[in-house]
């Protein structure tokens, strides 16, 4: 089916206000207009420095993001872009319990006004989910269910603390490349109660098509996870290509929507202020 350009917007887009990119705001949204967009959210990484004994190899003092300067730039491009593109200002928040404990002072220091905040798990002890080093010594099974117990409990406390709008890369564990093919069925029960959680405090879920170029040839969360969101009465699902350069801004969209579709979602949804709005796919 076609899809309208209202439709194609790029909810997770990280530059160079996120540590692990280059790319600039300009460049994303010149990409994605290129490519037909109807407009882009950045959405940088908004972490805090780990605990002392964590090997965090991706962390680098002085990282947290500087709010002022971000809506600067992002108000800066929204301006040239006015009438062609929409664009939007957000943050990816780490759910990692350090991050949690921070953000309440970061907050009473800066008024960032986001439009959206996606919660995503990425480290645990300061390893990266996605490695080889974090899965391969525990194996897929009992990694996954770390990181989902993690994930549950992160999602718990930010639930409290109304932190986050979107759930990002649910099952991003099954990344690595030595992982191999994920189930989510081995994992249904916990899943569930992740679900269940968001779903009663009135939140969402990121299809995170970055999984299409990375090793497991899917989204995060894959489609029988979708699925079970759905059936217990999830409604807010968004779309985001986790760009870190500008190149892949808006990459699999199109190709998003319809997987969306097919685990029976008819809208999708779409945030200003973090309060979302939905259009028909």
């Amino acid at each position: 089916m076609s899809h309208g350009r209202k439709t194609l917007i790029d909810y997770h887009i990280h530059t160079r206000f996120s540590e692990d990119s280059l790319a600039t705001p300009e460049e994303c949204v010149a990409d994605a207009a290129e490519r037909g967009l109807g407009g882009v959210i950045f959405t940088e990484h908004l972490e805090f420095p780990p605990p002392p004994d964590w090997p965090e190899p991706a962390y680098h003092p002085g990282r947290v993001l500087d709010a002022r300067a971000y809506q600067e730039a992002v108000s800066a491009v929204r301006d040239r872009w006015a009438g062609t593109l929409d664009v939007g200002l957000g943050a990816e928040l780490g759910l990692e319990p350090h991050n949690l404990k921070a953000l309440g002072p970061y907050l009473d220091t800066y008024d960032p006004g986001f439009d959206i905040v996606i919660g995503s798990l990425h480290s645990i002890r300061g390893v990266l989910v996605q490695l080889p080093e974090y899965t391969d010594p525990l194996g897929p099974q009992a990694a996954s269910r770390e990181y989902f117990g993690s994930l549950y409990a992160g999602v718990r406390e930010a639930v409290r603390m109304r932190a986050f709008d979107v759930l990002g890369h649910l099952d991003l564990v099954k990344r690595s490349p030595t992982f191999g093919v994920f189930r989510a069925g081995d994992h249904r029960e916990l899943l569930r109660e992740i679900l269940v959680t968001i779903i009663r405090e009135g939140l969402g879920v990121e299809v995170n098509t970055s999984g299409y170029r990375q090793p497991p040839g899917e989204p995060y969360p894959g489609l029988e996870t979708l699925r079970l969101f759905r059936e217990l009465g999830g409604e807010i699902v968004t779309v985001g290509s986790d760009s870190h350069r500008a190149a892949t801004v808006g990459q699999e969209s199109a190709r998003a929507l319809d997987f969306i579709r097919a685990a029976g979602f008819r809208r999708l949804a779409l945030f200003r202020a973090r309060h979302p709005t939905f259009v028909p796919i």
